[in-house]
């Protein structure tokens, strides 16, 4: 069976993501446990306010402007952990990815940043472009309604400063820096990724990542890829052909259903679309170096179309993905679908940090001790979106499922006054602490009640543990 042990124990956490950060001094490594430790029980708490006393406040941010304090390093034993955690799972490991802009704007200038948005005056931050490892529990050979999910990790993690403004240039082959498209090319180009577990790898990317270089090198490494498609390419053999009106012209083959998440407390919804899918021959764009349009290899992919009507928001659903899996038949197809749905798990992790972390609010004087300290929130945020997938695997499973330890069982039933039975009763006495009303007309609790439901909880953990002491 597909199981990773859920570590809520906050220090054993924190000594297994960071114990091992080569800083090539025992105190800085033990510092660095230490900060990770108070950010994962001291959530949205700024820096400042982590420790009780200025000299450990001092430390942490003389920590944090060392030059060997960048993300690579920070992130360097918890990387390898995932890597690990993605060649053990036995079923498929998506490799969800997305770009997310990070922004300390009306503020005195921070050595290091770039524009931002807009690009005005004043407005300054940086590109996180996350790639987050996370492994398919593989029930039955049904299709389920929802896929259940476990975080293997973050294998990689890049940091990008949009250059300042520069003259518009005639030619793209003229730019020889580094570009924000490389984003998504260098996640393969980097070799980063295990390649023993090449064939399990399925990329999971939004519209931005559709680039002629991220399909075919994708592939070319052995990878495979669900992407959503941008660009309406003509057919490789008759140019008059538009993928997206060929798409259109063929019909339904099967239905399929995508999950709808209401806001916290709200009711998911499930959205009946239908499905069609075709192997296609694509030209290829013009690139830099002389290639004219067709020049280059096209691209040979299957495309899917999901298109339905949702009822409620009164809006078109449509979706035309790219991939280079086999598909043969419509059950191979929804599991794609549903693959490529689980998106929203990205949206949710840079919301942790963003939200839950508050990321953006950190007061620091240059680019490089921000990476460095949003370096340890990233991996902190993991704990908040894997504690939320725990709970939501299995709702019926038995409450020891959750993670939770006999003890901490017995203490959150006692302070709740009700029997916990089952995983979904841990959710919803959890999401209790965090504010949730548990009334039947509301969903399960959503990421931020919960983080802060568990953030409570391991206080009243620590404090029943604190008197068992006194008592002994």
């Amino acid at each position: 069976m597909n199981t990773l042990k859920h570590e809520f124990d906050r220090d054993l956490w924190a000594l297994n993501n960071f114990g091992n950060v080569q800083l090539f001094d025992k105190r800085r490594t033990k510092r660095l446990v230490n900060i990770a430790t108070r950010l994962a029980e001291n959530k949205g708490q700024s820096l400042a306010r982590l420790f009780d006393n200025w000299y450990d406040t001092k430390a942490v941010y003389n920590l944090l402007k060392l030059d060997i304090m960048t993300p690579e390093v920070i992130q360097n034993n918890h990387r390898k952990l995932t890597k690990e955690n993605i060649i053990n799972w036995e079923g498929d490991v998506l490799l969800i990815e997305d770009s997310s802009e990070f922004e300390w704007n009306g503020l005195e200038p921070i050595e290091g940043l770039g524009p931002i948005g807009s690009g005005r005056k004043g407005d300054q931050g940086f590109i996180l472009h996350s790639s987050l490892a996370v492994g398919v529990v593989n029930k039955s050979n049904n299709i389920p309604e929802e896929v259940s999910t476990k975080i293997l990790g973050l294998p990689y993690q890049q940091y990008y400063v949009r250059p300042p403004k520069r003259e518009k240039k005639q030619r793209r082959r003229e730019v020889k820096e580094r570009i924000e498209t490389d984003l998504w090319r260098d996640v393969v180009r980097n070799k980063v990724l295990p390649k023993e577990a090449s064939k399990k790898i399925i990329r999971v990317c939004d519209r931005a990542a559709d680039i002629y270089e991220v399909l075919e090198e994708t592939k070319d490494e052995g990878y495979n890829y669900i992407i959503r498609v941008k660009h309406d390419r003509a057919d490789n053999n008759d140019w008059e052909i538009k993928l997206f009106e060929n798409m259109r012209e063929l019909p339904a083959i099967g239905l399929t259903t995508i999950e709808r998440r209401g806001r916290d407390g709200t009711q998911k919804r499930l959205i009946p679309l239908n499905i069609n899918w075709q192997e296609v021959s694509l030209r290829a764009p013009a690139r830099p170096g002389g290639y004219r349009i067709g020049d280059l290899p096209p691209l040979e992919v299957t495309v899917l179309r999901v298109w339905g009507w949702d009822t409620e928001k009164d809006e078109l659903i449509e979706w035309f993905l790219y991939t280079n899996l086999i598909i043969k038949d419509l059950e191979k197809a929804i599991r794609t679908v549903k693959y490529y749905s689980l998106r929203w798990i990205i949206e949710d992790y840079h919301k942790a940090l963003k939200s839950g972390l508050k990321a953006e609010r950190l007061q620091l004087e240059t680019a490089h001790a921000l990476f460095a300290a949003i370096a340890i929130m990233s991996i902190v945020a993991l704990r908040l979106v894997d504690l939320r997938e725990a709970l939501r695997i299995n709702p019926e499973m038995p409450a020891e499922e959750s993670g939770l330890n006999a003890l901490e069982l017995k203490i959150l039933s006692v302070y709740l006054k009700r029997e916990i039975k089952t995983v979904k009763c841990v959710a919803l006495a959890i999401g209790r602490l965090g504010g949730h009303q548990n009334r039947k007309s509301d969903g399960m609790p959503g990421l931020m009640t919960l983080w802060l439901g568990m953030s409570r909880f391991l206080n009243i953990v620590e404090g029943v543990k604190l008197k068992q002491l006194i008592d002994v």
